[in-house]
């Protein structure tokens, strides 16, 4: 047995890394570098410990995993879907997580979360850095970032929208939002005020230069959520907090053309993308009809992979039972949350920062997936995953 001092837990702070900040490997097939990496966890977690208590998400998501196969295989036989090695790499991509998890419940819980503060307090820095060098096209980087995370050339766009390390400014600004949940719950939950209120305003910027509508709505109600509930223990941080964030959106909000124009657009019923959007979500529904109770599988010869709606992506692949096996995994974790609230209250500061973020980012993820991927997006699942793992192993321990 393999016996190294929190190996296990920078091997998962290195692929969570890994997954939000590398672009996909650039050989012709859909390969990321934390794909590869979860895939190694399989000989190093036989090696570590060959043994694992089942919990709640381990059950769920080995359910979900037998669902995408029998999807997969009905598709194959039964809807004449031809087979494609695509489908066995998205199979890889979604049995990532499920092994993610197993690590995490190997761990020290009190050295991840640990962690993963260092991620979030250093990772938010870098976001901040990055979102300016591209927004302000500093030194030509736009051209080199668009290039190397989506393989195409946005520096000559009209309308500037920043990708970061996601290659989509809709998931860049879901990116930037679970640091701005994680940095918010630091400063409300510790003496670390100022420091932390400058980050969450500069990340402000940065969510502002997505020029995401939708996320931007998204970050109004976490912030309201989040002061509301931290208001008797920060009534006046958090009149102040509300204050200052206001104040930037008012001062810089018709900065961003894209974003008012879309705010616009949408309110007249003249938004293209939006049109665009209805026609693809009634595509959806209507392969979903067709096989409505375990779908079509990845089946990624033949259908789109953008529907701009995971909801119904998720309803069209793995039908009604996968779907509901996949929104019980990611939001069965705020009923845990409410059934053990007082334990989580009475968490170390560590372990109750990673709880409170993961309940905020909740609202984040059900309101992404009505426009954008999350569960299917691997870049923001890892962290997610990690995150009410440990949380859920803690409570199981206390």
């Amino acid at each position: 047995m393999l016996k190294i001092d929190h190996f296990t837990e920078n091997f998962i702070l290195i692929l969570v890394i890994t997954s939000m900040f590398f672009p996909t490997l650039p050989i012709g097939v859909d390969l990321r570098f934390d794909d590869i990496m979860a895939l190694l966890l399989i000989p190093i977690l036989i090696l570590v410990r060959p043994n694992f208590k089942i919990n709640r998400i381990v059950i769920s998501y080995f359910f979900i995993l037998v669902i995408v196969c029998i999807s997969t295989l009905y598709g194959y036989f039964l809807l004449d879907v031809p087979k494609s090695f695509r489908d066995l790499n998205e199979f890889v991509r979604i049995l990532k997580p499920f092994l993610i998890i197993i690590a995490v419940s190997y761990c020290d819980t009190n050295q991840l979360t640990k962690k993963l503060h260092f991620l979030f307090r250093y990772g938010a820095l870098l976001i901040i850095f990055l979102g300016f060098l591209e927004y302000f096209n500093i030194l030509g980087i736009r051209k080199i970032m668009s290039i190397i995370y989506t393989g195409h050339r946005f520096e000559d766009l009209e309308r500037t929208r920043t990708i970061l390390t996601v290659g989509d400014p809709n998931i860049a600004a879901a990116f930037v939002l679970f640091f701005i949940t994680y940095i918010l719950q630091s400063m409300l939950l510790t003496k670390n005020k100022v420091r932390n209120c400058l980050i969450l305003l500069l990340l402000l910027v940065v969510l502002l230069m997505t020029s995401s509508r939708t996320l931007l709505i998204v970050f109004a109600i976490i912030l309201f959520a989040s002061l509301a509930y931290h208001f008797k223990r920060n009534k006046f941080f958090s009149i102040i907090i509300f204050s200052l964030c206001f104040f930037v959106l008012i001062l810089l909000i018709n900065q961003f053309q894209y974003l008012t124009i879309g705010f616009s657009t949408f309110s007249e019923g003249t938004n293209t993308s939006m049109l665009q959007r209805y026609k693809q979500w009634s595509e959806a529904f209507e392969l979903f009809l067709k096989s409505p109770y375990i779908g079509w599988g990845p089946a990624k010869e033949i259908h789109s992979t953008i529907v701009d709606n995971e909801h119904l992506f998720l309803l069209r692949r793995y039908g009604a039972i996968g779907y509901l096996a996949i929104i019980n995994l990611l939001f069965g974790y705020v009923w845990v949350v409410f059934r053990k609230r007082v334990k989580i209250k009475n968490m170390d500061i560590f372990h109750k920062r990673i709880a409170l973020s993961s309940f905020f980012v909740c609202i984040l993820i059900f309101i992404l997936m009505m426009t954008n991927n999350f569960f299917s997006g691997y870049q923001l699942m890892p962290l997610y995953i990690i995150m009410i793992t440990i949380v859920e192993k803690k409570l199981k321990t206390t």
